[in-house]
């Protein structure tokens, strides 16, 4: 993904409350088209939000997808 996409979507998402955050199908298709190292700050961004678990060093979407 683009430096500057990717810099928007995080912006976008930290702005965003929890409730209005997108489903867990549009947050994998996001992180399909990323770098490890911007797949590594948005699953973190996702655990803070509570969208994501961290378990075991590993970091997965509440639909099982591992991100990292």
């Amino acid at each position: 993904m683009r430096k500057i996409m990717f810099e928007n979507l995080i912006r976008n998402l930290k702005n965003l409350p929890p409730c209005d955050f997108p489903d867990t199908n549009k947050l994998q298709e996001l992180s399909e088209d990323m770098t490890l190292k911007q797949l590594h700050t948005y699953a973190e961004l996702l655990v803070q939000k509570g969208k994501a678990n961290y378990y075991y060093g590993r970091i997965s979407l509440r639909n099982g997808h591992l991100l990292t």
